[in-house]
């Protein structure tokens, strides 16, 4: 699963806009939000941008969440015939991020 920085998607839910059509794809896929920015809790103090890219990678880790409830792609998991990764492109610096399974963090691509 690839998110992005600066994605209108999750902007537009953090600002509690409503999607053009609430029954496209788009206004679908906000709607799946809602869990990740209910487990980062409340924006606080937190400056605007830090906070739309903290919600952008709970998005991707709650993504891959959601596909575990599929239960063919489980069993394939399962069995080691498919594996899941989470992936967040920093578009204006052109970083790839990678989430850590274990620590639930994104960081850099590891090498070697």
């Amino acid at each position: 699963m690839l998110g992005h920085a600066l994605c209108g998607g999750v902007r537009a839910f953090a600002e509690e806009s409503a999607p053009l059509s609430p029954g496209d794809f788009i206004g679908k896929w906000m709607s799946l939000i809602a869990p990740a920015a209910e487990r980062l809790g409340p924006r606080g103090d937190v400056p605007p941008a830090d906070y739309l890219a903290r919600l952008e990678q709970a998005s991707i880790a709650n993504t891959l969440d959601n596909l575990l409830t599929f239960p063919r792609l489980r069993r394939l998991i399962e069995r080691g015939r498919v594996t899941l990764h989470g992936a967040y492109f920093a578009v204006a610096t052109g970083e790839l991020l990678v989430l850590d399974p274990q620590s639930g963090q994104f960081g850099p691509v590891p090498t070697g």
